[in-house]
């Protein structure tokens, strides 16, 4: 009740009055908004360029959100029920075509509303999925079609935003959710690797005590530190000795409970918006030829 209320009064308080303004995106984010990460998702065909839009992520329903739009920007056009939504805010001519394909200038400027479920992944080639690759490649019971079903199921999720945890890391970052929980079950499920992340822990925690001027604390851990490093180089020359594969446990149900808890912390919304096309990037010849 309280979280509907909050929703509804931030509808109240944005004025309708923005869209068209040229210095400006042409539609407000949606409350709460998340901008998506400009290194998360780029290279990817569901991705726009940069220049002409803006996406946003938001714990909000697509029904909420697209709530939000009908208020602000009129009557969105239903793509697909329940999962894509889209209102066009300004019209556009495109003179001619040539290099404009290489730029992909939206034809039709305006807001987009989708279900973060149609971020399909061609390749699925994130940490999410390593186990994955790893069992099917080195596993006899798995093959790639095993592979290929998990990424079309779960696939979206390389595209998704999971919020902020507590923790840090050793830069000082925050974490997002999906991060500590692919820490945790690696360290579980993935010894070698598990090694490397309490590592990294310790190196975090070792650098809190040398702020709080605990000297000797600090040194002991990053005395330990160098001895899980050394006895990681250490397993490396034996394998490129034994000239051996690491070897590749069936953790394959554990790794599908990882992506199906994932799931159910995913920010359920995407938004695209673009930029009104006097924002867009200053190329002579792509201005010669759009009207609007």
């Amino acid at each position: 009740m309280i979280k509907a209320l909050f929703f509804s009064m931030f509808l109240i308080l944005i004025p309708v009055s923005i869209v068209g303004q040229e210095d400006r995106l042409l539609a407000p984010p949606p409350p709460d908004a998340i901008h998506v990460d400009s290194e998360k998702g780029q290279g990817s065909w569901e991705i726009p360029p940069r220049g002409f839009t803006q996406a946003f992520h938001t714990p909000h329903s697509v029904n909420e959100t697209v709530a939000f739009y009908n208020n602000h920007v009129g009557q969105m056009q239903e793509i697909e029920a329940g999962k894509h939504y889209r209102a066009v805010l300004i019209d556009l001519t495109v003179k001619q075509l040539g290099i404009l394909k290489v730029y992909d200038v939206p034809r039709d400027p305006g807001v987009s509303v989708k279900s973060i479920r149609t971020m399909e992944s061609r390749h699925c080639g994130s940490d999410l999925f390593k186990a994955f690759r790893d069992m099917s490649r080195e596993l006899d019971h798995y093959s790639r079609s095993d592979f290929n079903e998990v990424c079309s199921r779960y696939g979206y999720l390389e595209h998704a935003y999971f919020g902020l945890s507590d923790q840090v890391t050793v830069h000082g970052r925050r974490m997002t959710r999906d991060e500590v929980m692919l820490r945790e079950y690696t360290k579980q499920l993935d010894p070698e690797t598990g090694e490397i992340l309490n590592a990294e822990d310790m190196m975090a925690e070792a650098q809190r005590l040398m702020q709080q001027g605990k000297m000797e604390e600090a040194t002991a851990l990053f005395e330990k530190i160098a001895e899980i490093q050394q006895q990681a180089v250490q397993a490396d020359m034996q394998r490129l000795q034994q000239m051996e594969r690491r070897k590749v446990e069936d953790h394959w149900d554990d790794w599908l409970e990882f992506l199906e808890k994932l799931e159910t912390m995913a920010y359920p919304t995407i938004v695209f918006i673009n930029y009104h096309p006097s924002r867009w990037p200053d190329d002579e010849w792509l201005h010669e030829n759009i009207e609007w």
